[in-house]
This record gives C-alpha cells, sequence and structure tokens, in this order.
C-alpha cells in the first residue's frame, strides 16, 4: 500500500506550515512508512499561502507535492488532488484538521477490506460536534433534510473528511458533474449509487472560523445543489444496482479517544 494525502488550500498561510509539520511528525510509523505523498492543492490564495507552500515542499523534497488552481475552489482542488494523486489509496485533509487518527483508522479498514470509501460523519452517533448551534443546525438540516428527504441517502454525513481507494476516487472524478463546493457530496452520492461500500467514522471537531455565509444566503444555494445533485443521480438508477445498497453503508463505532480538531466543511 503507498498513501496519498490531499490538503486543499485557500488562505492558509497562518497556519498550514505548522499544521503539516505537525501532521508529518505525529504520524505512527506503521503510517508514515507507506505515506507516499501529500499533495497541497494551493486554490486561489490572495495572500502568501503559495509562499508558505513552497517552504514545505522545500522543506520535505521527497513527500510534498504542490498543485495549484488560480481561482478558490474546494471541489475543484480536491478533484484535481485525486486525479494527481499516485498512491493505491488517499485521504482528503484539512488545514486545520490534519487528523492523523483518522488516517491510521482509514489505512487498517482499507488493509482489512472492510471499504472503499470513509466518511468522516459529524452527525456519527459518537461523534462530539463542539460547533456553534447555527453550524450543528445547518449540517443536521442539510443531511436530514436535503439528503434523506430529497435524495433518500442513507448516511448521516457527506462533507468533510474522506478515504478512498485512487482508483475509485479517479472513477468518481470521471463520473461525477459538479466541480465546486456541491463535489464533495456528489462523489460520495455517486459512490453509494454505484454500490460501492462506504463506511463513516465519529469525528471530534471544534470550530476556530466562523460560518462563511449565513444561513438565509445559504439555503438558495443547497436548493439549487439539490437539483444538481438530482441530474447526476439521475443518470444511475437504484434498479441498476438491484436496489439502494444500504448494506454497503457502515457506521464504525469509536475505538479510542481522539483529539479535538476543526475545519470540517
Amino acid at each position: 500500500m503507498q498513501y496519498s494525502v490531499i490538503i486543499p488550500a485557500h488562505n492558509e498561510s497562518s497556519n498550514i506550515e505548522a499544521q503539516v509539520v505537525k501532521f508529518i511528525e505525529d504520524l505512527p510509523r506503521e503510517a508514515a512508512e507507506i505515506l507516499h505523498e501529500i499533495i497541497i492543492v494551493e486554490n486561489g490564495s490572495t495572500d502568501s499561502t503559495p509562499a508558505a507552500c513552497r517552504r514545505l515542499e522545500a522543506m520535505y523534497p521527497n513527500l510534498v507535492r504542490i498543485c495549484t488552481l488560480s481561482a478558490g475552489s474546494y471541489g475543484k482542488a480536491i478533484k484535481l488532488g485525486m486525479l494527481e494523486s499516485t498512491g493505491t489509496h488517499l485521504s482528503i485533509l484539512e488545514c486545520d484538521f490534519l487528523d492523523w487518527t483518522f488516517v491510521v483508522r482509514s489505512i487498517a479498514m482499507f488493509r482489512a477490506e472492510r471499504a472503499q470509501l470513509i466518511v468522516g460523519s459529524k452527525r456519527h452517533r459518537e461523534s462530539i460536534d463542539r460547533r456553534p448551534l447555527k453550524r450543528r443546525v445547518l449540517t443536521a438540516m442539510y443531511n436530514l433534510v436535503f439528503l434523506r428527504l430529497f435524495l433518500d441517502y442513507p448516511g448521516t454525513d457527506t462533507h468533510g473528511l474522506k478515504s478512498i481507494e485512487t482508483q475509485c476516487a479517479k472513477r468518481l472524478c470521471q463520473t461525477a458533474l459538479t466541480t465546486d463546493e456541491v463535489f464533495q457530496t456528489e462523489i460520495v452520492l455517486l459512490a453509494w449509487r454505484l454500490g460501492i461500500t462506504i463506511e463513516e467514522l465519529p469525528v471530534s471537531i471544534s470550530e476556530l472560523r466562523s460560518a462563511p455565509i449565513s444561513i438565509r444566503r445559504r439555503l438558495p444555494k443547497v436548493l439549487n445543489t439539490v437539483r444538481e445533485l438530482k441530474r447526476s443521480l439521475g443518470r444511475f438508477p437504484i434498479s441498476v444496482s438491484g436496489g439502494t445498497p444500504v448494506g454497503a453503508l457502515r457506521r464504525a463505532p469509536e475505538v479510542e479517544p481522539r483529539p479535538e480538531g476543526s475545519g470540517l466543511r
């Protein structure tokens, strides 16, 4: 197994260097030995993030690789990272949530062939969510109302940390229709419709940043997102795979204390 880590970076000059160095130093030996590459996808930053990324690349020339996008886009950043990945498996992390325990648990699941795609779920029954109430309400509404009611998705979350078999990730990139932030949800829903085995892991999160937009401004965007997802999923009716693969989506229990983190979108 060769492992890739993908980190989208947009205006992260204040913390990316320290966080990446800490992640590399904290990674247990069994994971460090198979860490093949860390791909930082700098996208549309207007601060000194590009310079910070170059310093990391110089510090770890055989490990850290930088990709650049001219415009800021979380979806395009993670898509580029997955397409550029050369490991056998990969994890998508966040600059302020470089959670090595999620990577270690993902590696164990892949080795045990328990899943092809792993989602760090804020709505997992054992997750600890210390974000402000407004953010928790947004997450609950999006997952319970839009994903469950409008799209019949049986999972509890589609945003945030993910681990994927690389060939599966590239297939999902080629199949997806969207490119912006909705892309991270689309690939999970496509995996579900295509019968790819999905497992959810609990996370422990706190918010270090305020919500990017208000609930009032986010609602029209979410409604448009649902339309885009319906159009994408419409290409793969449930009957094609012999029924909704609910049995292919599992929620793994927490097995050890986890460090606090933040940054899940």
